[in-house]
């Protein structure tokens, strides 16, 4: 099986160009897209406890009722679930669209941020605050796991709905991943990352994106502040 590396935007795009077999894809893209895709059987980013890669963060500032929260524009799946949490512990905060990623930008916007990715992991070594572990919270408040990323196949194509069982994600993953250690992102936090990221998929999984698309349909038009 040929493999190429593309972010999840890029593999959404090849993906409803009926371009490529199989493509992993946000959880948000799939729900949006979902007449176009077929759901596979193959692997996810699913947290199962918590992240690190999710992170809801301050300078410094406790938070509060009315918070402002500068979210990066890499995210809505993860946007989505902060939603999701804040309903249940600070419903009246309000989440803002940015076209910055890094954490001091988004901080220059908004006391609070919302973080993914490598400008997450590259928050535990700073002084900044953690205030959620989305992933955490979600888990623990919902009782569903976090599935930030799903493999589909466009519904046009004719490949087989379950992946290629001798195909191992976690090379292509580490391999990817290796490479954040260029950006500063110490090998200890990778490691650490990877014990708390699946990339399995089984009918447990596949019943909680069922239940977190009715979430997501109730709350689509919701998650963003305008």
């Amino acid at each position: 099986m040929k493999v190429e590396s593309h972010n999840t935007r890029e593999n959404l795009k090849l993906i409803l160009e009926n371009k490529v077999d199989y493509a992993m894809i946000s959880l948000v893209d799939y729900f949006r897209n979902k007449e176009f895709l077929k759901l596979i059987h193959g692997p996810t980013i699913t947290g199962l406890r918590h992240s690190m890669s999710n992170l809801l963060i301050s300078k410094g500032e406790d938070p509060v009722d009315n918070m402002r929260i500068a979210v990066t524009e890499q995210t809505e799946t993860t946007a989505f679930f902060l939603r999701l949490v804040l309903d249940k512990t600070f419903r009246d905060s309000k989440l803002i669209r940015s076209r910055e990623h890094t954490y001091d930008k988004l901080l220059a916007e908004e006391n609070y941020a919302l973080l993914i990715g490598d400008s997450a992991l590259s928050v535990y070594e700073t002084s900044l605050r953690i205030i959620y572990d989305v992933t955490h919270m979600f888990t623990t408040l919902y009782g569903l796991y976090s599935i930030y990323a799903v493999t589909v196949s466009n519904r046009k194509s004719t490949v087989p709905s379950e992946f290629p069982e001798d195909f191992n994600v976690m090379p292509w993953e580490k391999r990817r991943m290796a490479a954040k250690t260029q950006t500063g992102v110490s090998i200890g936090i990778l490691e650490r990352y990877f014990d708390v990221i699946s990339y399995n998929f089984d009918s447990v999984l596949e019943s909680h994106i069922g239940k977190l698309e009715n979430l997501y349909k109730q709350n689509s038009d919701r998650i963003f502040s305008s």
